[in-house]
């Protein structure tokens, strides 16, 4: 397998400079992480460091690369709503593998006596 990075500079405000996110530009954040999906790539950390407003159009910079899985994808939108409040409508089998996963973790962690995450 060959990898690439590329590093190209983006003219625009980062969305962690921004004092308020407007609805408009939540849209656009929910549909460009909906196309990486469409597409076959997750970002891994859709944080408002990721994204650049630049004029009316939002880019997502520093993808994880990680081979996207359902539970990968369920993760995005779930940090969705995490960091911007975009509600999470898609409770598909990767969500729930997610979910429980997690709860599992925190029981096992339970168990042996350490904090929950």
């Amino acid at each position: 397998k060959t990898y690439v990075m590329i590093i190209e500079y983006i003219e625009g405000i980062e969305l962690v400079d921004m004092p308020e996110i407007s609805d408009e530009v939540r849209g656009k954040i929910k549909q460009s992480i909906y196309s990486l999906h469409q597409h076959g790539m997750v970002s891994g950390d859709p944080h408002k460091g990721n994204f650049i407003l630049q004029g009316n159009e939002i880019r997502i910079i520093d993808l994880s690369g990680k081979r996207p899985s359902r539970q990968r994808k369920a993760k995005d939108r779930i940090d969705l709503e995490r960091h911007y409040g975009i509600k999470n409508n898609m409770r598909d089998i990767g969500f729930y593998l997610l979910i429980y996963k997690k709860k599992l973790r925190n029981f096992l962690r339970r168990i042996k006596g350490k904090e929950k995450r």
